[in-house]
């Protein structure tokens, strides 16, 4: 079955006996049909080379393939939305969601957001077709990970060793601070008539001296 999958795609393993693993190892894992079916998956969504997690994520029933299944089904929404509810504002420089449209999962905006926006989809171009794609697919796998992390306001915003660092230097500048004397208070200024008043008091007390 590897041979002739091989033999269509090209680009099998140079290591001798790296075939007849990758057959073992699959047969230990699925029943001839369901590696069938990966391997036709293959042909047709893979590039060269392909490998064994290749077709390990296509063999229907195991999580790689719930996991590429969900993301693809994803894909799918994503691509509909854009295509009935997304429009351009007058200027073109944004896209917006027309009013009435269903509601999607927060799963979905959050990978639409982080690979790049609603704008982005709106003016993809074949061309653009399977870099938009990829970006979404790392996001969609990535997305539970990143959730749990986002719960969390100690890990997501701020290391806790720097938190620990600023609060420490905090405190002791606080210390420091109260250890040192108060600053005298300066003295207040004084008017001319009083300067005045003072000096000529002064000289009466000079002029009584012997």
């Amino acid at each position: 079955m590897l041979k002739t999958f091989y033999g269509a795609m090209g680009n099998q393993p140079d290591l001798q006996g790296a075939v007849a693993l990758i057959a073992e190892t699959l047969a230990s894992r699925a029943d001839p049909p369901a590696i069938n079916a990966a391997l036709n998956r293959c042909m047709v969504e893979c590039r060269f080379p392909v490998r064994l997690p290749d077709i390990f994520a296509r063999i229907p029933g195991t999580e790689a393939a719930d996991v590429d299944a969900e993301k693809r089904l994803a894909w799918e929404v994503v691509e509909k939305f854009v295509d009935k509810w997304l429009r351009w504002n007058d200027d073109r420089t944004s896209a917006y969601i027309e009013k009435g449209a269903p509601p999607i999962s927060k799963r979905v905006i959050d990978c639409v957001r982080r690979s790049g926006g609603w704008s982005l989809y709106l003016r993809m171009t074949d061309t653009d077709f399977p870099f938009a794609q990829k970006r979404f697919f790392e996001e969609w796998e990535a997305w539970t990970e990143v959730d749990q992390i986002s719960r969390d306001p100690s890990r997501a915003l701020v290391f806790p060793e720097l938190k620990q660092l600023a609060e420490a230097r905090t405190m002791d500048r606080l210390e420091r601070g109260r250890d040192r004397d108060p600053a005298p208070t300066p003295a207040a200024p004084i008017s001319p008539q009083k300067a005045r008043i003072m000096k000529a008091i002064a000289n009466v007390g000079k002029s009584k001296r012997p």
